[in-house]
């Protein structure tokens, strides 16, 4: 599985493909980076085999397991063919002092820990598993589901600059604004040193508000404050001005908002500029940038939902009472119970049925 999606995204080379592929990850931030690439190369691998456009499978927009819409009221149709994603396994483990790493010991299926241990569950492994997408089951409509239109060309939407300005400023930077005989050249750049934003106060609205999306790229992945994350700019330096301008594409695209005409041609040049035009080495700082990219769109999206519910890709909450089946009357349970064991049943007496109307030997089925 990880191999196949690691070939899919390996070969998007152009930084609008790269963007398309991040901003369908943002959609489905209740799952890791690496599950959204898995499932994007599925859907699409689904696209591109059927011939038909109508035929398409629609994009997927919110994922769950089978009992998890069933949960919901709603059923998976027979013949659906549901997204594999990798799912964590678990395991307990136990220290009696827990601030020492090399003391914690792994517990057995029914082991129990000694007295005065600490008892945490930890991610060991992966294993596949099965989600379907909400176009893929009948039933009640879903309540919130997410929905959003993009704006008109050129419209911030209200809120959003604001917003944009307090998570700057959550960072610890302050913000100034630019004019001819100030500028350097840049429409933006941060100073990591100075911790200061500056933009050009003079573009349009609009301009103002995706240069300052792409400095808030550039701090959340770039700054110090990334720690082990950080990408060397004078080594790195595509890769990083790719980054931003993702960042920024996509988190401008989940409010509605579109920069693709200026973003698009700019990411991809940074990618081939900082490449040689090199395939193999654009597939590669591909890969690399959409996880460190959704990672961050994931963390910042969540606290700037000016647009409305951006939803996160997962089921709605509803109350408890809503998920609880209705009690079973006893007449119900009995048939439930009737059809079980019918369908359990060898085929060839399943299939029997009745030529004349005479008494018939009772036939038992046994497993």
């Amino acid at each position: 599985m990880t191999e196949a999606m690691a070939d899919r995204v390996g070969g998007i080379a152009s930084g609008a493909e790269a963007q398309e592929l991040v901003a369908f990850m943002a959609q489905f931030r209740s799952r890791s980076p690496r599950n959204g690439m898995l499932i994007y190369q599925q859907w699409e691998a689904r696209c591109q085999a059927q011939e038909d456009p109508e035929l398409r499978p629609e994009q997927p927009s919110m994922l769950a397991g089978y009992k998890a819409f069933q949960g919901m009221g709603r059923q998976v149709r027979k013949g659906e063919k549901g997204y594999q994603v990798l799912s964590p396994v678990t395991a307990r483990f136990a220290s009696p002092t827990p601030t020492n790493a090399d003391s914690w010991r792994r517990l057995g299926s029914r082991e129990k820990p000694n007295a005065g241990e600490r008892v945490e569950s930890r991610m060991v492994g992966v294993k596949p598993a099965t989600v379907f997408d909400v176009s893929q089951t009948d039933g009640p409509e879903i309540p919130s589901l997410p929905k959003w239109e993009p704006l008109a060309p050129g419209e911030v939407p209200a809120g959003l600059r604001e917003a944009i300005e307090e998570e700057i400023g959550r960072e610890g930077y302050s913000i100034v604004g630019s004019t001819a005989a100030t500028r350097s050249g840049a429409e933006g750049s941060t100073n990591f040193v100075s911790k200061e934003v500056t933009f050009d106060a003079e573009r349009p609205e609009n301009e103002q508000a995706a240069t300052l999306l792409h400095e808030l790229g550039h701090i959340k992945l770039h700054g110090p404050e990334a720690g082990s994350e950080q990408l060397n700019s004078s080594s790195h330096l595509g890769q990083v001005e790719f980054e931003a301008e993702t960042f920024a594409h996509v988190m401008a695209g989940l409010h509605g908002m579109d920069t693709a005409s200026s973003s698009d041609a700019y990411a991809a040049g940074w990618t081939f500029g900082s490449t040689g035009g090199d395939p193999s080495r654009v597939a590669e700082m591909t890969v690399s940038a959409a996880e460190r990219v959704s990672r961050a769109v994931n963390d910042t999206v969540e606290r700037m939902p000016v647009a409305g519910d951006l939803g996160d890709g997962s089921l709605p909450k509803t109350d408890e009472s809503e998920q609880k089946p209705a009690a079973e009357s006893g007449q119900e349970r009995r048939v439930r119970n009737a059809l079980r064991m019918e369908a359990q049943a060898p085929a060839k007496i399943r299939e029997e049925s009745p030529v004349d109307e005479d008494t018939r030997p009772t036939v038992r089925a046994r497993r």
